[in-house]
């Protein structure tokens, strides 16, 4: 009986794509459209991703937590619940596009709905004239479909080059980190 010997080389090299494969994302972007109009910034995205819809809910709904989520939050605080079940979420956000940056506070009302979550801002208690971020879930197949659209409107100056050429490109990037790492974070559950 002849016994087949698979050459070291051979091996070596299949222990190190197999350690340096990065589970990554398998996250599937679907809709990734954002815009600035008339002093409004707005994005509708939506993505599937490579999580069971159980664990992505659990992550966005775990508030003090966020900053995980959103590299450019730099402080989350949460206020006192309010009697139907919403929560006041404060967060300090650094707000970058291209040279312009600036650190925003936003104060949200945020309310469980079936299948997602709606964020209200209060502008009086925000740097925000009005905003609104709702983000719905739902199971496809062993995944989530993940459909997230908000709409804010700074209670501050932008100027027109920065919002429209760097602004709008930031949101739908970060937006995209974000839902990967909703993604790595319901998979590491």
């Amino acid at each position: 009986m002849r016994r087949q010997c698979t050459p070291v080389w051979f091996r070596a090299g299949l222990l190190c794509v197999g350690l340096s494969a990065n589970p990554a994302y398998a996250l599937q972007v679907l809709r990734a459209d954002a815009v600035y109009e008339k002093g409004v910034f707005r994005i509708h995205f939506e993505a599937l991703l490579a999580a069971p819809v159980a664990d992505v809910a659990a992550v966005l709904g775990d508030y003090a937590h966020f900053g995980k989520l959103d590299s450019r939050i730099r402080r989350v605080e949460l206020l006192e619940p309010e009697a139907d079940g919403a929560v006041l979420m404060r967060t300090l956000i650094n707000a970058c596009a291209g040279v312009f940056c600036r650190t925003v506070e936003r104060v949200e009302r945020v309310q469980r709905v079936p299948a997602g979550q709606v964020a209200q801002v209060i502008p009086e208690l925000s740097d925000m004239r009005r905003g609104v971020a709702a983000t719905h879930w739902r199971q496809e197949g062993a995944g989530t479909v993940v459909r997230y659209e908000a709409e804010f409107e700074p209670d501050f100056w932008v100027p027109a080059l920065i919002s429209q050429r760097y602004g709008v490109k930031e949101m739908r990037e970060s937006t995209l980190q974000m839902f990967k790492n909703v993604e790595r974070a319901a998979n590491d559950r």
